[in-house]
């Protein structure tokens, strides 16, 4: 079990790491994460996130499903220093720059019309069904 950060008066936190000792760090405005590791960390893998926000909907045969999330991320010291959106899909966690989030959100902005036109599609068939 890693050692908990260590707090400091001026707001920055002082995380353990097994290749670095202490590092002393200050979190960008929108990171919510404590930096509380279950292992102490290698330094490039210290990583800050933003606050996750997820693509809910409240299904009548399901209760609330949960399908996509996304939230901000960043390495400050791996060689991907930039920050990122990390978005978590059926194929794990992409992080992407912003060409590659309009990307996602592109397709699913597609993917929302063809589940509308099902949605017609189904409509039609259960009214004939009737």
């Amino acid at each position: 079990m890693a050692p908990a950060p260590r707090r400091n008066p001026d707001g920055s936190v002082t995380v353990p790491t097994l290749d670095a000792g202490d590092v002393r760090l200050s979190c960008p405005p929108w990171c919510v994460f404590q930096h509380g590791y279950v292992d102490p960390p290698a330094k490039t893998d210290i990583v800050h996130r933003g606050e996750p926000v997820w693509a809910l909907a409240d299904v009548p045969e399901h209760g609330p499903v949960s399908m996509v999330e996304v939230g901000l991320v960043q390495w400050p010291y791996s060689d991907r220093a930039d920050v990122y959106l990390e978005i978590t899909t059926d194929d794990g966690q992409l992080e992407c720059g912003p060409a590659g989030s309009r990307a996602v959100a592109a397709a699913l902005q597609q993917h929302a019309g063809h589940i509308l036109a099902m949605v017609g599609q189904l409509e039609e068939i259960r009214g004939a069904g009737r």
